[in-house]
């Protein structure tokens, strides 16, 4: 990565960075305010994972159409579309909560539909920040965007939703409504800088996602990233859909209690978006992505044989930083290594393989929780993260050797 010195963000960064802000306010009071809610209709740990893996399932079907898309058509818009969409699906579940004329089969599908509008806003967004933002400036810009998430979503947002679900439950969506329109109206109001969208390609959809595929299978750097990406989303979300019920039952947490305990790894994912790039240029990017993986197998390891309520604290603070370092330093690998015209159809193989991981290891967890206990999906997670860890650093450092000569080079020559 580049360690040249840092200029002022542009001002259409900052409008994204705003609608972010607002957006995210409203995805962490859902954050806390979804799983009571559904813990509020069910116990069943079965169906308490499949409120996660609603969310998370659109991304095996559509991530990888969707990156065409996102190549094709004008990214502002497919943003501001997304958001649009989500302030009325969020409104229904305002209204049906309110009226308690919802059942967890509805809310499932309804979720089903938001984790749709998720692909289409997040890959999209994703692809849109290098037509605003310099190269050498990608690290620190997407620090700050983690940051704000964090802090908005994390902190404020889980706190502001815990408070607002024991007023009625269907207040904090509603909220979250809101927050998509305020979003929305932002980010029309932002001018890209460079166009990023590809050249005209009358190729079918399944030509150009072998494209996306074709390109990633042959960079041994961001092919190893997405293998370890995808494992640890895998064991991280064994543990993430019954986390409501093993911080009721094992910590003794409900209520504002479980926003609280929430709020810590918020804390730390701040501190993550704010130093991310600055543990980049001084640890090299080797150590920024090895060390996070390592906190994030260890950590699911004290859910397992520590289940007191200030270490999982601790934990999810320490996971929390470890989390977003992680994010500011790979998307940004990607962001600088993936051309501009290709980025959408790319970075969606990556991120569906990611979140595909996901989306099993919240279904997964579910089943092993109910027929084991509520430990044994962090156990499990624990045990295959620092796994993929040992198998894949050394190809890990020898991809991240390879580019920084690659660059070091390209540099030489443009000096030349």
């Amino acid at each position: 990565m580049s360690s040249e010195p840092s200029r002022r963000l542009p001002r259409a960064f900052w409008k994204q960075w705003w609608a972010s802000a607002v957006s995210n306010l409203g995805d962490g009071i859902n954050f806390v305010a979804l799983p009571l809610l559904a813990f509020s209709l069910t116990d069943d740990e079965r169906l308490l994972s499949l409120t996660t893996f609603a969310i998370l399932f659109p991304w095996l079907v559509f991530a990888l159409p969707i990156g065409v898309i996102v190549d094709r058509f004008d990214r502002r818009g497919l943003m501001i579309g997304a958001n649009v969409m989500r302030l009325g699906l969020f409104g229904f579940i305002a209204l049906a909560a309110t009226t308690e004329a919802l059942s967890i089969w509805v809310l499932l599908a309804v979720m089903l539909v938001i984790g749709s509008c998720e692909v289409v806003f997040d890959s999209t967004a994703q692809a849109f920040i290098p037509s605003i933002v310099a190269v050498p400036d990608l690290p620190r810009a997407n620090g700050y965007l983690f940051a704000v998430e964090v802090v908005l979503g994390g902190m404020v947002g889980i706190a502001i939703g815990a408070v607002l679900f024991q007023v009625d439950p269907g207040v904090p969506f509603g909220v979250n409504a809101l927050t998509f329109a305020v979003a929305a109206v932002l980010i029309a109001g932002i001018r890209a800088t460079r166009s990023t969208r590809a050249r005209r390609d009358h190729r079918g959809m399944g030509s150009s996602i072998a494209v996306g595929l074709r390109w990633l299978r042959a960079e041994p750097l961001l092919r190893t990233l997405a293998v370890l990406l995808a494992i640890t989303n895998l064991g991280m979300m064994l543990g993430q859909g019954i986390f409501v019920k093993y911080a009721a039952v094992e910590l003794g947490v409900t209520g504002t209690g479980f926003g609280l305990l929430l709020t810590t790894s918020a804390v730390g994912a701040a501190l993550g978006g704010v130093i991310g790039h600055r543990v980049l240029r001084r640890f090299g990017t080797a150590a920024a992505i090895i060390v996070p993986y390592l906190v994030f197998g260890a950590g699911q390891l004290v859910f397992v044989f520590a289940p007191v309520v200030w270490l999982i604290a601790v934990t999810g603070f320490a996971t929390g930083v470890a989390i977003t370092t992680w994010n500011v330093v790979t998307i940004s690998l990607r962001q600088q290594m993936i051309p501009a015209e290709l980025f959408g159809r790319v970075n969606s193989v990556y991120r569906w393989v990611g979140t595909g991981a996901s989306a099993f290891g919240a279904l997964a967890g579910g089943q092993i929780a109910y027929y084991t206990d509520l430990r044994m999906p962090y156990l499990v997670a624990g045990v295959i993260t620092l796994a993929a860890l040992a198998a894949g650093t050394i190809p890990l450092i020898r991809g991240i050797s390879r580019m920084e000569r690659t660059e070091g080079a390209s540099s030489v020559s443009l000096r030349r």
